[in-house]
């Protein structure tokens, strides 16, 4: 992988002043499988807001000029799907087409279960992972997971069991928990995961800004070497 995960608290001087700003946009889920909904890129919705946060993302990895990367800069809302604690966790993937990405949590009062777990492929089941999904489960993953938002008991409960089997394919790495104004930034190609979005009720929602670095001249820059120090 190009871009090493960090985990940085305390990105945003005033998180309370993003916090609010961000409650006051308007949430779509246009196209895409991913849960929740978002905002449009904030390119277009505050310019000097993007162009300060997403060169700060870029400071993690290094050294940076504005013209060495693009990406894509959201609010995000995550509701639970159901009752049921077990189906309101993350389906394990990368960011395909990211070169890297970033989780910001922007709820004060989170659960701190309601971060994001990394992955790797258990031992074994290297060529069983790698192959796509079932196509006849395809359309309920679209319904739930894609613009349509689905919550028919039914698409949930065919979602439920083949997320159990594709998520059984992975053991987990890492766990950063949910605190308020911490970011974890990692490579497009990390399989990762919502840890958990379970809520105690239907209008609650997990609220993050999301990141995913489009474009990139070079990878990020290695802070740390290893080899360099006695242990």
């Amino acid at each position: 992988m190009n871009f090493q995960t960090i985990v940085h608290d305390g990105f945003f001087n005033n998180p309370d002043k993003v916090r609010k700003w961000g409650l006051t946009l308007d949430y779509q889920h246009p196209d895409g499988t991913y849960p929740g909904v978002r905002t449009r890129c904030t390119k277009h919705l505050h310019k000097k807001f993007f162009e300060s946060t997403a060169s700060k993302l870029m400071s993690l990895w290094g050294n940076y000029k504005r013209e060495e990367w693009d990406l894509q800069l959201q609010f995000q809302k995550i509701k639970r799907y159901s009752d049921n604690p077990e189906i309101n966790v993350g389906w394990i993937h990368q960011d395909t087409g990211a070169e890297a990405a970033a989780v910001i949590y922007l709820d004060p009062d989170a659960d701190l279960n309601h971060g994001t777990s990394h992955y790797r492929i258990k031992t074994g089941m290297e060529e069983i992972a790698a192959k796509e999904f079932p196509n006849e489960n395809r359309k309920c993953y679209d319904n739930v997971l894609g613009s349509e938002q689905s919550r028919d008991p039914e698409d949930l409960k065919i979602y439920h069991q083949i997320m159990k089997v594709h998520n059984g394919y992975f053991e987990p790495t890492l766990e950063v928990k949910n605190v308020y104004n911490r970011v974890i930034a990692y490579d497009g190609a990390q399989f990762h995961g919502q840890t958990s979005f379970h809520m105690d009720n239907d209008d609650d929602f997990r609220l993050t800004i999301v990141a995913f670095v489009t474009s990139i001249s070079h990878p990020g820059i290695k802070r740390f070497d290893l080899k360099s120090r006695y242990i």
